[in-house]
């Protein structure tokens, strides 16, 4: 498949290396000693390739909640992806979709997205569709893009070390732990991440996988559970009417 990037791959995706700028910022700030996990080692920082900058907050749009027929399509395809039924799918896709930049079976897509089975773990690619959906969408003249924040790419596309927290209310913790203390709390927002500093992963079996470092607003370390992220050049997605329903019909990234 003519793919881009891999979406929500978990942790190498989330690794979204500094692209440019020669300033530099300020050594990452770490918290009181006794806050930081006591089995790792010291934290390691690396200077960033951007200056410092402030948390940028979207306010989703929420059109499905004035356009019914956007949410029956989210609703719908939420619910196959739940259910892990496939051929509840199959119908809210166009027979052809541009996969990138190429035109492509809608099977063939499928055949990329790994299997839809009831007891198995979401894919990748389901994943990030799944997110997508959640997360809501934003009319382009004719289109329902998912998820919403591609509308405001130019606001955040110039930012390195970007990182789109993909909830409401997500706890950022002083250190890798759910039992950690919550140092913030924040909704919809693109963060920027701790350059230098390695995720860590969770213990075995726990609910978070694993974390990602970012500073927080005071430019302090944090920790925030790598599900609760997306990264922002991750996978787009574009419905049109297809007859008189709405159907996949686009599948992009947006570069770095």
């Amino acid at each position: 498949m003519p793919r881009v990037l891999s979406p929500i791959a978990v942790a190498a995706l989330l690794a979204l290396g500094a692209t440019g700028g020669a300033a530099q910022t300020p050594p990452t700030q770490t918290r009181p000693a006794e806050t930081r996990p006591a089995q790792t080692s010291p934290v390691q920082t690396a200077p960033a390739q951007a200056s410092a900058w402030p948390p940028l907050t979207f306010t989703p749009p929420q059109i499905e909640r004035r356009e019914p027929a956007l949410a029956q399509l989210r609703d719908r395809l939420l619910a196959a992806i739940r259910n892990r039924r496939l051929a509840d799918v199959t119908p809210l896709l166009a027979p052809t979709i541009r996969d990138q930049d190429d035109e492509v079976p809608a099977a063939e897509v499928l055949a990329s997205f790994g299997p839809l089975e009831a007891g198995a773990p979401l894919g990748e690619e389901w994943q990030a569709l799944e997110q997508a959906l959640r997360l809501g969408g934003v009319r382009r003249g004719n289109l329902y893009v998912v998820p919403f924040i591609e509308r405001d790419a130019s606001r955040w596309k110039e930012r390195t070390e970007r990182l789109f927290i993909a909830g409401r209310d997500v706890p950022l913790r002083g250190n890798a732990d759910p039992a950690g203390s919550i140092v913030a709390r924040v909704s919809y927002v693109l963060l920027q991440e701790a350059v230098g500093v390695a995720t860590r992963a969770g213990e075995p079996g726990a609910e978070c996988p694993d974390w990602t470092p970012v500073l927080d607003a005071e430019r302090m370390l944090a920790w925030v559970c790598t599900t609760d992220t997306r990264p922002v050049s991750g996978l787009y997605y574009a419905f049109a009417r297809v007859g008189p329903a709405w159907k996949l019909t686009r599948i992009y990234s947006l570069p770095d």
